[in-house]
């Protein structure tokens, strides 16, 4: 299978969307790229098929021991305990050479710190770099209106991290990626990457999923494959002598003994993913005879959508999710109005430390569920790397080089000093060392510290929040559990761009399923909302998929 696959379903023409001005910039909005008539192309192909492009995978072998071993495929997180008293060296050198400034453009999700050069901490890291990176800080909430912005512009600053879950909201990304970004194989394909070490420790799956119209052009952010679960209060199961649920019978059972509306507590902040893998739901597609199926066409997911429907006309769900999918379902949960709800793995230590002065707080991933006892859960697989480092193209191939080595240094593994650095500044000055061993941030650090280097680059996944009593355990054993549930679908390890015209159809099924659950639709209208899916898109999609998979033995 080649970098252009053999059924286009659109042609791709950049200038529609990316064009050069400020007024054209303003208009390239989300907005604007649900209006384009065209779209791209998508394109597909395995990690062999790119080893030509890709570093070869070089495990680095110069960090500390994990407590609990992580599994070689990523489905489980090394788990640390403790911090090490000793954090070792990754990178001899200052990684910042040629005396000149790196811009970059970053997210962050929190209150922007002070800049240089008030700020000590940027110092502090700059001091051992070599070298002076600049950031532009951008809200992470509104972060796809910079990258329009910035991408339609054409001038974009020397590293640029940009998450793909914006990536896939911009029909014409490949192409104004490929004409702004630098090729990174010439620096980093095969043996070549041994120059920069923890950039070669990344799995060649993320090193695959940076690949884009046929180029190596982002450095990959690893993470776990788990899209999502459900957590429970477990202090409230507890107080009410409930175990976890294992199948959606138990859940239904659990989650009407523990609503009390009355006293201001609903079973489910949040509902709905958890249910479609429940009932076996696909990732996105499933082998049927020999023949694609889409998830919205199963059985499994009509019966997902009745079930939730039940849920939410028995009245277990807060009013406030009920009125807004898009509600804050942590606030709810923290406060203690709920007792399950969805969200991503990484929300359990953020819980854990926004709501650790609630008395008796406790919250616990569930297993995940079966449709019914006996029965096999299934876990949706999220692609290997989800956020991606580029670096501007007409940078000369040193400088190119020297923001490879600042990559490169901002991969510091779990318990390096250059990790401690990234995350938490300088000891005694930004953070101090407890008793129990656990970094805290001096109020200095609380003002400066902002892990925006840390978008400069991507690092191994790590479980290591050993501040919450338990938790780096319970993670893992979550994780251990959860990976022999992994949805093993027919596009596993290949890199699918996926066509733009289904990406914008999701949108309007994801709004139609969530209108039935509130009731502002009937169930019975689902079956007519996949036909005239399938007449859009669907059937097109199919023809797209079904080619990706024959070309690469999936059928």
């Amino acid at each position: 299978m080649g970098d252009n696959p053999s059924r286009p379903l659109f042609r791709l023409h950049r200038r529609t969307l990316f064009q050069a001005g400020a007024g054209a910039a303003a208009a390239a909005s989300l907005a604007g790229c649900a209006a384009l008539d065209e779209g791209p192309e998508g394109t597909a192909a395995g990690s062999d098929e790119l080893a030509d492009l890709l570093p070869t995978y070089t495990p680095y072998e110069g960090g500390v021991e994990a407590d609990l071993p992580g599994a070689s495929d990523g489905t489980v997180s090394p788990g640390y305990l403790s911090r090490p008293e000793s954090p070792v060296q990754a990178v001899a050198e200052p990684p910042m050479t040629t005396g000149e400034e790196i811009t970059a453009i970053t997210p962050l999700w929190n209150p922007a710190p002070p800049g240089l050069p008030a700020n000590s901490y940027f110092t502090s890291v700059n001091e051992a770099l070599g070298g002076t990176v600049v950031f532009n800080i951008a809200d992470g909430n509104n972060y796809l209106d910079k990258i329009t912005t910035t991408l339609a512009g054409g001038d974009v600053p020397d590293m640029f991290q940009i998450p793909g879950w914006e990536i896939i909201k911009l029909s014409d990304f490949t192409e104004a990626a490929n004409e702004l970004f630098a090729d990174l194989s010439p620096y980093l394909a095969g043996d070549k990457a041994a120059d920069y070490p923890l950039l070669a420790s990344y799995p060649t799956a993320a090193w695959a999923m940076g690949v884009f119209g046929g180029t190596l052009l982002g450095i990959p952010w690893e993470r776990a494959p788990y899209t999502n679960t459900m957590f429970a209060r477990q202090d409230v199961l507890d107080s009410l002598g409930l175990e976890h649920p294992q199948n959606l019978e138990e859940l239904l059972a659990i989650a009407e003994e523990v609503n009390d509306p009355a006293a201001n507590r609903w079973a489910f902040a949040s509902l709905d993913q958890t249910v479609q893998e429940a009932m076996g739901v696909p990732t996105l597609w499933k082998v049927e005879d020999g023949k694609l199926v889409h998830k919205f066409e199963t059985e499994a997911f009509a019966a997902a959508i009745e079930f939730t429907r039940q849920v939410f006309d028995k009245g277990l769900v807060h009013p406030d999710y009920v009125a807004d999918r898009l509600t804050n379902t942590k606030e709810i949960i923290g406060s203690g109005q709920a007792v399950f709800y969805e969200d991503g793995l990484g929300a359990w230590h953020e819980m854990l430390g926004t709501y650790r002065d609630v008395a008796g707080f406790d919250l616990q991933a569930v297993n995940p569920m079966a449709r019914e006892a006996g029965g096999t859960p299934t876990i949706w697989r999220d692609d290997p790397a989800g956020m991606f480092t580029f670096i501007r193209k007409d940078l000369s191939e040193e400088r190119i080089k020297e923001c490879l080595r600042v990559a490169n240094w901002c991969s510091a593994p779990f318990g390096t000093r250059e990790w401690d650095l990234v995350w938490d500044g300088v000891q005694d000055v930004h953070f101090t060392v407890d008793a129990d061993g656990v970094p805290q941030r001096t109020e200095l650090g609380q003002t400066e510290v902002a892990n925006t280097y840390l978008f400069l680059s991507g690092r191994a996944n790590a479980n290591f929040k050993f501040q919450y009593p338990g938790l780096v355990e319970a993670q893992h054993a979550w994780e251990t559990n959860a990976a022999a549930f992994l949805d093993d679908h027919p596009f596993q390890g290949l890199r699918v761009e996926m066509p733009s015209d289904l990406a914008a159809e999701n949108e309007p099924m994801t709004d139609a399923h969530h209108e039935i659950y509130r009731g502002q639709r009937e169930v019975a209208e689902w079956t007519a909302l996949v036909d005239d899916w399938r007449a859009k898109v669907g059937d097109s999609a199919r023809e797209y998929y079904t080619g990706v998979a024959e070309d690469n033995d999936r059928l």
